[in-house]
């Protein structure tokens, strides 16, 4: 049903991805660079980010840990429209593994689920364990300088 409503009202991009949570968080932090243009495509609608409750769980565990905010004071705003964008303009999976994936690392499944079931076009990750693997269910696994160079509309 959420994923239902999430797609219904947010605005249509032709590609789906999977961004892993260091990726975001680094492009929350830093106003520039590869994953801060990935970040600004999807606020824009130009791409789709496809994500679970484990991922935007995880990713705002990390972005609103006290050090972070003392390190970084100047992004509070970014990370509420990071917020708002996850919690509305997403395509919301639930991203559980219905048989454990061969990723490497167990704790991947749960990125692969959210391709699966979001049938993703791209995961977009700086992890190994997801590169080596180059693609799964049709989705191709791209850094983020890849994604940009090669993807990015």
């Amino acid at each position: 049903m959420l994923t239902r409503l999430c797609s219904r009202f947010a605005p249509r991009a032709a590609l789906r991805i999977v961004v892993d949570t260091n990726i975001l968080i680094s492009g929350t932090i830093a106003e520039s660079g590869f994953p801060a243009r990935i970040v600004d495509a999807a606020i824009a609608g130009r791409i789709r980010f496809v994500v679970s409750a484990i991922l935007v769980d995880e990713y705002l565990e990390v972005i609103e840990r006290p050090h972070i905010a003392r390190k970084y004071p100047q992004i509070q705003e970014r990370v509420d429209k990071i917020r708002r964008y996850l919690h509305l303009d997403t395509i919301f999976v639930t991203g559980i593994p219905s048989a454990p994936i061969v990723s490497g690392d167990p704790d991947d499944d749960f990125i692969l689920a959210c391709v699966e079931e979001g049938r993703a076009h791209y995961v977009v990750s700086g992890d190994h364990h997801l590169l080596d693997l180059h693609e799964y269910r049709g989705a191709k696994i791209l850094t983020p300088r890849e994604f940009v160079t090669k993807v990015l509309p």
